[in-house]
């Protein structure tokens, strides 16, 4: 199986999710596996110590919200392309963002950066191979207004 990057950086997060990074299917035969999320600020600390939340949730549609297209990233050169779609940066949230679908959910000090490894592969968050059906990784916070680093790692 091939593996890709989506690396994003969102250029200010506020009190609402804004997306850093987003993958979807454009293939009903192909899954997407996401094994790997990396998360953190990229921009001068907050007078205040404070925190950024991050989240990846599912998604319904192909394009939804404002983002640049992003051609995934591959890790062997020797692969093919990416079958999946994404994004990256949006400047408008997406609307088809599934209700309670957060699957990794964690919050961050803004001095910190966090990366994340699915233990087996039975951990893998899985999107499947549903026209349009993918992931957003988002950060918000309450009082950080500058920058965040965001990546999924994944294969297909």
């Amino acid at each position: 199986m091939p593996y890709y990057a989506v690396v994003g950086n969102q250029a200010t997060i506020s009190t609402t999710y804004k997306t850093g990074a987003q993958v979807n299917s454009i293939a009903t035969s192909k899954r997407g596996k996401v094994y790997e999320i990396m998360v953190g600020a990229s921009a001068n600390p907050n007078a205040t110590d404070t925190f950024i939340q991050f989240d990846v949730s599912r998604i319904t549609a192909t394009g939804a919200g404002a983002y640049t297209t992003w051609t995934p990233t591959l890790l062997d050169p020797a692969d093919g392309p990416a079958v999946s779609l994404a994004g990256i940066n949006a400047t408008a949230e997406a609307t088809a963002i599934t209700a309670n679908s957060s699957l990794w959910n964690e919050g961050v000090n803004q001095r910190n950066s966090l990366r994340w490894v699915a233990p087996q592969e039975s951990q893998y968050l899985v999107f499947p191979g549903t026209l349009s059906n993918g992931f957003v990784l988002r950060g918000l916070s309450t009082t950080y207004t500058g920058s965040v680093t965001t990546q999924m790692t994944f294969q297909e």
